[in-house]
């Protein structure tokens, strides 16, 4: 959405097309990146997109959102990579139009949501989205 409302914007003569992330059969996105990845890091590497299951799941059980819940999910998420040799650059839950932190407000009135992360497993940075 945000890339869309960006060549809007410019007004370039192109049609932006969305489509899923394309997984392997462990869940891993595929990417040029994960050619960089040892033997043990590719096993190692689904963990990233696990960890956004995690937080969905966590989400989308909870009766009634709000931010100090939001945070704290988001926060033991990426101690579990952190746990497991990940550097996490980030994991933030945030509004799906927009990419912003969501409000009080944005939750109470059901702003759909996606969590995104980015974090290194050895000395590659593996970037990863799932929407709420």
């Amino acid at each position: 959405m945000i890339i869309r409302r960006m060549a809007h914007q410019f007004a370039l003569p192109v049609d932006i097309i969305g489509a899923e992330t394309i997984r392997a059969d462990d869940g891993l996105a595929l990417s040029s990146r994960n050619g960089y990845l040892n033997s043990d890091e590719r096993l190692e590497a689904p963990q990233l997109y696990g960890a956004l299951q995690e937080v969905k799941s966590a989400l989308n059980q909870s009766s009634s959102l709000h931010l100090p819940m939001i945070q704290e999910i988001e926060n033991m998420a990426k101690s579990k990579l952190s746990q497991r040799g990940w550097e996490p650059d980030y994991l933030s839950v945030r509004l799906r139009h927009n990419l912003l932190s969501p409000s009080f407000e944005d939750l109470a009135s059901g702003q759909e949501l996606v969590v995104l992360a980015a974090a290194k497993l050895g000395k590659t940075r593996l970037i990863d989205n799932l929407e709420i």
